[in-house]
C-alpha cells in the first residue's frame, strides 16, 4: 500500500526542481543577456571617446559575437517567463533568424575592429545596434 503523505512530498519535490530549473534559466539568460547589453554600452563609451580604452574595443567586440553564438541555446521552452515575450516560442521560426542576423552582425563587428577600419567599425556597430534592436522590438518585454 502506497503511502499519500510520501506520494505528496515526493511531487512537491519533483514540482519544485522543475520550478527551480527554470527559473535557473531564466536567470542565466537574463544574466547572459545583460552581459551583452554591458558590453554594448562598454562598445558605447570607447566609440564616442568617454574613455581613453581604444584598446578594449576588441576584447568587447570578441565577447560579443562569442556570447551571440550561445544566443540561440538561451530560449529553451522551459524558459518562458523573465522579460522574454511568449512570442519568442510562438513564432520560433522568426525569433531564430532575429538570432542569426545577430550572430552574423557580432561577426562582422569583430571583424571590422579587427581590421582597424574606422569606416567598417562604425558600419558594423550600427549592423549590431539593428540587429538587437529587431529581437528587442518584437520578442523582448521593456
Amino acid at each position: 500500500m502506497r503511502n499519500p503523505f510520501a506520494t505528496a512530498v515526493v511531487a512537491t519535490c519533483l514540482v519544485a526542481i522543475a520550478v527551480s530549473a527554470s527559473e535557473g534559466e531564466v536567470n542565466y539568460r537574463q544574466h547572459t543577456m545583460s552581459a551583452i547589453g554591458g558590453h554594448m554600452r562598454a562598445i558605447v563609451d570607447i566609440i564616442r571617446g568617454d574613455v581613453p580604452h581604444t584598446d578594449h574595443l576588441g576584447t568587447h567586440a570578441g565577447a560579443m559575437a562569442d556570447l551571440a553564438e550561445i544566443a540561440p541555446t538561451l530560449f529553451p521552452e522551459s524558459s518562458k517567463g523573465g522579460d522574454a515575450l511568449d512570442a519568442v516560442w510562438e513564432d520560433a521560426e522568426d525569433f531564430k533568424s532575429k538570432l542569426e542576423a545577430f550572430r552574423e552582425a557580432t561577426a562582422n563587428f569583430k571583424a571590422a575592429v579587427d581590421s582597424g577600419d574606422q569606416g567598417q567599425i562604425m558600419g558594423g556597430f550600427r549592423g549590431v545596434g539593428q540587429a538587437c534592436k529587431g529581437c528587442h522590438d518584437n520578442y523582448r518585454a521593456e
